[in-house]
């Protein structure tokens, strides 16, 4: 599978002017027989230091836009977003809103607007499960029917998962909503809509509501996933997690997973490969690699053996997610 990238682009080069053109195709075949054109946009809107332009590329091949202008000095609009058909129903499309409003926090932009119209339902379906709120017109644009708004701040009760390799260097991250804490640990919350991000690679989704344990004691962090996903559980073998603070926890993932398949059950160590690889190029002391298989055979046991957390524990931190 060719690799996703996002570029920072000139919105007038000729890459960005030939997806441009398809974006104004796409919305007049939607919209034939509509009243007027959309609001004018000035290109030079779409540049830094307030604006963005972005182009999404699957491999080499260059399959969709989007940029950022300023409305006010604390509100973002998003302007020609835009997928080519060919790469719709791929989650690119969030992908592409997700790396748009992070480049708005970085510019100390507070919330983030768009529209559109009835005749992209599917778009508004993906802004609606993404957090905007609809709001009242603020742009006159004669083919919107639909004027959404979302608010980039940090919601209280957020918490920045990260986890680091040994070598420091970034590797998964996500901001999730704590849900609460019981014996075993503190619960966080995800949706198939929510963000994660390998290092600084454009973000995924995981196709399933979810809920990440923080446990209060032992060298792990695990995702429950909720049906259909095809793995129940999956458990990173890491360095005890420590809390940076109430809003932040970081673990060090050293490469061992121990997972349980839904359907058939059955129990798996992942990534050994891995894990003998960077034991090498990172260096990982000797206690290190016998705590981490230790831990690796201990949830092994644990995960076969449906001892909790990892039997029932999760079912109602899920049902909250619902």
């Amino acid at each position: 599978m060719a690799q996703v990238r996002i570029v920072l682009e000139n919105a007038d080069d000729p890459v960005s002017r030939e997806l441009t053109a398809e974006f104004f195709a796409d919305i007049a075949t939607r919209y034939a027989g509509a009243a007027t054109a959309p609001p004018p946009l000035d290109l030079a809107e779409l540049r830094a230091p307030d604006g963005t332009w972005l182009v999404l590329y699957d491999g080499d091949e260059p399959v969709g836009c989007g940029g950022l202008r300023r409305c006010d000095d604390h509100t973002a609009e998003v302007r020609r977003l835009f997928l080519r058909p060919a790469a719709r129903g791929r989650n690119l499309a969030r992908t592409l809103m997700a790396e748009l409003e992070d480049v708005a926090r970085r510019r100390g932009y507070r919330r983030i607007r768009l529209d559109t119209g009835d005749r992209q339902p599917e778009a508004l379906r993906i802004y609606l499960t993404s957090g905007y709120q609809e709001i009242g017109d603020y742009n006159g644009n004669p083919n919107a029917r639909h004027w959404l708004e979302k608010d980039l701040t940090p919601r209280p009760g957020d918490v920045r998962v990260v986890a680091r390799k040994y070598d420091g260097r970034l590797h998964w991250h996500a901001t999730l909503p704590r849900l609460g804490e019981d014996e075993h640990g503190v619960w966080l919350g995800a949706t198939a809509h929510t963000p994660w991000r390998r290092g600084a690679e454009p973000a995924v989704f995981i196709p399933a509501t979810h809920v990440v344990l923080i446990p209060h004691e032992g060298d792990w962090v695990a995702a429950f996933n909720a049906s259909p996903h095809r793995t129940e559980i999956y458990i990173d073998v890491s360095d005890r997690p420590v809390w940076h603070s109430p809003d932040e926890v970081v673990s060090i993932d050293l490469d061992l997973d121990v997972v349980r398949r839904r359907e058939s059950g059955e129990v798996l160590l992942l990534d050994e490969d891995e894990f003998d690889e960077h034991r090498v190029a990172f260096g990982y002391p000797d206690d290190v690699v016998a705590a981490a298989r230790r831990t690796a055979e201990e949830l092994l046991a644990a995960v076969r053996a449906h001892t909790e957390p990892f039997g029932t524990a999760s079912v109602p931190w899920l049902e909250r997610m619902r």
